[in-house]
């Protein structure tokens, strides 16, 4: 009985292949293939150098002369650096449109709460018809316009415009109610 487990534990080993002879086998019939052709390299095409035209003009990179901008110093001194703009501010809605295209259709009281908004009147544009609740604060018109007063017939709004020597201006304008 030995005898037979031990010839049958030979026959089992023998039977068993190694585990890369498929490997192997796949390995052999890929290197039997020809060999494929590799695409040829493709035609450089020669670079011609551009001859700079510009260079006996001035350099946009340059710092300016010294004497225009002491000119644009001079221009700037004047301007009042309170009064701009402030850009780092998210813009409202209505600052989409212009102040023409708006008119004031009433005024609305909150009791509880103290407060007065106005009603405004879209007369043109996309939103053509639309009646918006303003409070002072909010932000009208293109001209980074900022509402400063709500009365019974008017609103009082405060516009930036730039002037002519890039200074920016304040300007008061008033939106009347509507008849």
């Amino acid at each position: 009985m030995k005898v037979i487990a031990i010839l049958l534990f030979i026959v089992t080993l023998s039977s068993c292949s190694s585990p890369t002879d498929d490997l192997q086998a796949w390995a052999d019939r890929i290197k039997a293939q020809p060999a494929g052709r590799i695409k040829p390299m493709p035609e450089v095409i020669e670079y011609k150098p551009h001859d700079y035209q510009s260079a006996l003009e001035k350099s946009p990179f340059a710092d300016l002369e010294p004497e225009i901008e002491s000119q644009l110093r001079e221009l700037h001194e004047g301007c009042d650096e309170s009064i701009k703009p402030d850009s780092s501010r998210r813009k409202e809605d209505l600052e989409r449109y212009s102040l023409d295209s708006m008119e004031m259709v009433g005024v609305l009281y909150k009791k509880k709460q103290a407060s007065k908004w106005g009603l405004v009147k879209m007369t043109a544009g996309p939103a053509q018809g639309n009646v918006v609740y303003v409070q002072e604060g909010n932000y009208v018109g293109i001209n980074h316009g900022k509402i400063v007063a709500i009365e019974d017939e008017q609103i009082e709004i405060i516009t930036l415009v730039p002037d002519s020597k890039g200074c920016w201006e304040q300007r008061t304008v008033y939106m009347a109610l509507a008849q």
